[in-house]
């Protein structure tokens, strides 16, 4: 309920601020907070309650057409139930013969009005609000799944109220609930009554069946009918899909054939597969499991399957016990091997950080595989899932390396040899890559003459040697870079002692005996970044951004913008040097960072050192510390420009990556996600 809570925060914040202007008094505030806090939780347990029950009437409208050999035909539910708990005479939990496990509740809860929503006999359509709607309740034949409503309350931004809104299926957009005259219809208290169950009239349990009595026109008033459905213990039918295999709802089948787990209690059982597809189900039981098998058909379609679902994308397996059944249903489709490449190919768009990728602008995108895995020249490469890249070649003036996986699952880059940028225009751009080595540097500007457009990596893993840096860019000439861009990124130092100094970006060294400090005119923006030692304990004498020492170093435009916001550091101290060390002209935004440390020695470390220059504008926000064992001083500033203060980062009040507390602390795969009380803070990397 996202979007509901999305609306209940902003009524909260509403009327916080209405009782603010009226100046009430601390008492009455609370307990006017606390009775608009009731009456939120109320109407989201209405909802939860309303969907609920409609899941589990959904379910049982289903009906079987059983042939009775003489030339008639039974309807009975196409779902039993198995078992059936009776909470408190009128809340009843069942258990389907599928493994689902559905609440029904009769009766009252709250004191909000519901829509009212009926099954209109005639014609099968869902009834809102007395009216017939397009969407049937149960399918065409009607052992087919009908479309099942879902409802939702939205805040209206014009009267402050709330209404309700409904959709039939996730794929479509919330539509409002509406009454004879095409309004709204709101979500209001009844004074001094329950609001009323307008759908079901009456559940029990009768023997051996479950009997539920709904009214047809969904408004509490006559007429009714029934629905009874079996309860059979030894009838069940559950597929077990690995989770793995499993995205957005299907089971996702490859080239070769899947199998999945079924259990079964029953005396027959079938399997039904829908068009194009085959599918079958081993002929014994093991334990009371059998097993699955699906495929893509590469004959006629439905060919080796015992019949053609309704559906067109469900395969089902149904098992008997006399004239009951236990039907289980999933969602298959063809396992997209090759998503990115295919989006490539047919014109679209790949966003890699702030650079779009498309066949126009990157042409010669090569899809790689086991066969040819060697990347020795400039181009676009897509990675396959499961393979593993190897760079051959030191020199690259244009390389862009994008991992396939449809999830976004990263691949590995065997990268043996450093990254050199050659030529003029060149770009390094990566997207869920893991680097497998650890360099030094990882990657450099290494003659005069030689410039980057593009550096942008997006949800890669990079290793940087101990005391070492990520780029030396001082070889090369002013501004040789136009776009650096890092988000979702894990940048692991592989630390041998502790304190070893390394630089993210290095833009000022000796060469030949010459001091190179280069001015840089590029937006940097380093977002969504783990920073971290892999030794719990040797931190790092860390920057971000050098451009030298004193009144030498390069100067920062005064028309870019460094940006390093929501970045997690783990032993990442910038003591000797600031996290942005230059003669700064322009913008530089430190926002919403998680710095933790467990040093042994106490040190002081600054953000941003300028020099002799004052930054067009610079933003400090929503930073926090943890000092493990010694105290860690973080100033914003080493040396206060004219019109600025000193100040220091706050320190948290627990440890945001104790571990007892719910958090996670993995030096191995650099993963770091702090408590509950400190998820809004630093790397949003889940």
């Amino acid at each position: 309920m996202n979007c509901v809570m999305k609306y209940i925060k902003s009524y909260i914040l509403l009327a916080l601020m209405v009782l603010a202007v009226t100046g009430c008094k601390q008492e009455d505030l609370k307990d006017d907070v606390n009775a608009l806090k009731d009456r939120v939780t109320l109407l989201e347990e209405q909802v939860k309650l309303l969907n609920e029950n409609i899941a589990f009437f959904s379910k049982v409208l289903v009906c079987q057409t059983i042939d009775n050999g003489d030339g008639t035909f039974t309807e009975v539910p196409a779902y039993s139930i198995s078992e059936v708990l009776v909470n408190d005479g009128t809340t009843f939990t069942a258990k389907f013969n599928d493994g689902n496990v559905l609440t029904l509740a009769i009766g009252s809860k709250g004191t909000v009005t519901t829509p009212q929503l009926g099954v209109n006999p005639e014609t099968g359509k869902w009834m809102l609000n007395g009216s017939d709607t397009p969407y049937n309740a149960v399918g065409a034949d009607s052992s087919v799944d009908g479309d099942k409503p879902e409802f939702n309350i939205a805040l209206d931004n014009s009267t402050r109220q709330y209404y309700w809104q409904v959709r039939f299926g996730d794929s479509e957009p919330w539509q409002p609930v509406t009454d004879a005259e095409d309004n709204k219809v709101y979500v209001t208290e009844v004074d001094g009554e329950l609001a009323k169950d307008n759908l079901f009239k009456d559940a029990e349990v009768e023997e051996n069946e479950f009997v539920l009595t709904y009214y047809t026109n969904g408004d509490g008033q006559d007429p009714t009918d029934e629905v009874r459905i079996p309860i059979i213990s030894d009838l069940s039918c559950v597929i077990n899909v690995p989770e793995e295999d499993m995205a957005d709802g299907y089971w996702e089948i490859g080239v070769d054939e899947s199998s999945a787990e079924v259990e079964i209690k029953g005396d027959h059982w079938f399997v039904i597969a829908p068009h194009g597809w085959e599918a079958s189900i081993s002929e014994t039981l093991t334990d009371g499991k059998a097993t699955l098998t699906v495929k893509k058909s590469t004959a006629s379609a439905g060919l080796k399957s015992r019949a053609t679902a309704n559906n067109t994308d469900e395969v089902v397996v149904q098992v008997n016990k006399g004239m009951y059944w236990a039907v289980a249903k999933v969602k298959v489709r063809e396992a997209v091997t090759s998503y990115f490449k295919q989006v490539y190919d047919q014109g679209g768009d790949i966003t890699v950080g702030n650079v779009t990728i498309n066949k126009a602008t990157y042409p010669d995108g090569k899809l790689l595989s086991t066969a040819e895995a060697t990347i020795s020249a400039d181009g676009v490469y897509f990675i396959p899932q499961g393979m593993e890249a190897v760079i051959s070649s030191t020199d690259f003036n244009k390389l862009v390396l994008i991992s396939d996986n449809p999830k976004g699952e990263p691949v590995v880059v065997d990268n043996t040899n450093l990254f050199n940028a050659t030529g003029t225009a060149g770009e390094f751009i990566a997207q869920n890559v893991i680097f497998k080595n650890e360099k030094n540097p990882f990657m450099q500007i290494d003659a005069t003459g030689i410039t980057l457009k593009n550096l942008v990596l997006d949800g890669c893993k990079v290793t940087i040697a101990s005391g070492k840096n990520f780029l030396n860019a001082f070889k090369g000439d002013d501004n040789s870079i136009g776009n650096i861009y890092l988000e979702g990124n894990r940048f692991a130092f592989n630390q041998t002692a502790d304190y070893q100094a390394s630089r993210l970006f290095n833009f000022s060294g000796t060469f030949e005996n010459v001091l190179y400090s280069r001015n840089l005119s590029a937006d940097v923006s380093i977002i969504n970044n783990v920073f971290y030692s892999t030794t719990n304990n040797y931190t790092i004498n860390a920057t971000i951004l050098f451009l030298g020492n004193n009144d030498t170093a390069g100067i920062y435009n005064a028309a870019n913008t460094v940006t390093i916001e929501n970045n997690t550091f783990i032993n990442f101290l910038c003591a000797s040097q600031s996290m942005v060390r230059g003669r700064i002209e322009g913008a530089v935004t430190f926002r919403n960072l998680l710095l933790w440390s467990n040093s042994a020695t106490a040190r002081n470390t600054t953000l941003l050192n300028v020099h002799s220059k004052t930054p067009s504008v610079v933003t400090f926000e929503n930073l926090l510390k943890f000092d493990k064992d010694k105290e860690i001083t973080i100033s914003y500033w080493s040396g206060v420009p004219s019109g600025y203060t000193q100040t220091k980062v706050e320190a948290a009040s627990s440890d945001p990556f104790d571990v007892s507390a719910g958090a996670t602390f993995d030096l191995e795969n650099g993963v770091f996600i702090p408590t509950a009380e400190y998820a809004n803070y630093g790397a949003q990397q889940r």
